[in-house]
Parts: C-alpha cells; structure tokens; sequence
C-alpha cells in the first residue's frame, strides 16, 4: 500500500511538471513614445476578407508598444489599421479587445475611406462587453475600405470587474459504490484598462455567400 502510494506521488509530480500556464500580462498604463506618425500607414492593412469555408472568420492580432504608433487628438497611442472586405462579403463585422487574464485594450475603432479621411467613429457606450470581448459591431458601407484600431485614453487605469462562477464535482467512494458531490464557487477577477494587448477581429459572412 505504501508502495503504490508512493508511485501515485511521482506520478503526480510528473504530471504537475509537465503542465503548462499562460503568462499573465499587466496593464499597460502609459504610453509616452514621441516618434508617432500623425496618419496612419494603409499599407500594411490586415486583410479582413473571410475565408470562402467560414460562416464566421476569426482573426487575433497584438496591439504592442513597440510597433506602429499614431498622434490622434494630441495623444500617442499603438495602432493596428484592417482593409474591411467587400460589404458584399460581409453581413457585419466585430472589432475590439479580447480579454487577457489581467488586462483588456481600452479599443478606439475608426472607419476610414479609402484616401485614409474618417467616415465614423464610434463613442464608448457602443462598446460591449461580450464573451471574451470588448468590441463594437457595424456593416461596412461601400465608402468604407480601412478600419483603424487604436486606444481610447480615458478609461487607462480604470478596470474591468467581473465575478466567474464555476463548479467543481467530487466522486466519494464507499464501501456502498460512489457518489458525486458538487460544490461551487465565485470569484473576482479585475483586468486593467491597458495600451497594449491581444485585438480581435470577427467577421460575419451573409448567409447565402457562396
């Protein structure tokens, strides 16, 4: 018995080992780079044209402090620009922060025409918590070709609450057979505002594209 016991201990330190975590990242709370373009550079556009075998075509991207930068309402901040697809291709596109375990992007999304000049903006209460998401929703318009994502200042070092509820089952055994026990529990996780971070992008194909 003391035997097997001890072999059930290395093998689960193997195992314990062996496993893996995701880093955890903080918020980024300041951003004070002073090479900033005053415009930002199309060239370089992300694609968001979806895959012809995709309802739903998923694309996650960073937002870093050592990339591209821009200069907007006299503040500096990174920045990401998209080329939105065809509206024909499109019945609507999501765009904004995924959440990190610890932070979320604080997302600015600009429409802009293909000479680059702002077709919409959209203000803060457009922006939706959603599963996994901070993000705003919109259909391209036929003046629409880039969608430029950079940071809203304002809610930097603010931060996010939200309670995660989850349960847990415990099989007991006894001499009569097992049973489950099932206990659950709360907890309250914060991400901080931040000027760095994963971007995500959704885009949403009609229903009778081919």
């Amino acid at each position: 018995m003391k035997k097997a016991t001890l072999l059930l201990a290395a093998a689960s330190a193997a195992l314990a080992g062996c496993a893996t975590t995701t880093p955890s990242y903080p918020a980024t709370l300041s951003f004070d780079r002073t090479d900033c373009a005053d415009a930002p550079e199309m060239v370089t556009a992300v694609s968001l044209t979806p895959d012809k075998d995709k309802k739903i075509w998923v694309l996650d991207n960073e937002l870093s402090a050592s990339g591209p930068c821009l200069v907007r309402n006299g503040s500096s901040a990174p920045y990401m620009v998209y080329a939105l697809p065809d509206p024909s291709r499109a019945k609507m596109v999501e765009l904004g922060a995924a959440l990190d375990f610890a932070r979320v992007v604080s997302p600015q999304v600009v429409l802009l025409d293909a000479d680059g000049v702002e077709t919409r903006a959209f203000t803060r209460d457009q922006y939706m918590f959603r599963p996994g998401l901070l993000s705003v929703q919109f259909v391209p318009q036929e003046n629409e070709r880039y969608a430029l994502v950079t940071v809203d200042p304002e809610p930097i070092g603010e931060s996010h609450d939200t309670i995660v509820a989850g349960t847990a089952t415990t099989t007991i055994y006894t001499g009569f057979g097992a049973s489950n026990w099932r206990s659950g529990h709360e907890a309250m996780m914060s991400r901080g505002f931040s000027y760095e971070g994963p971007i995500r992008a959704l885009v949403y194909r009609p229903d009778d594209a081919n």
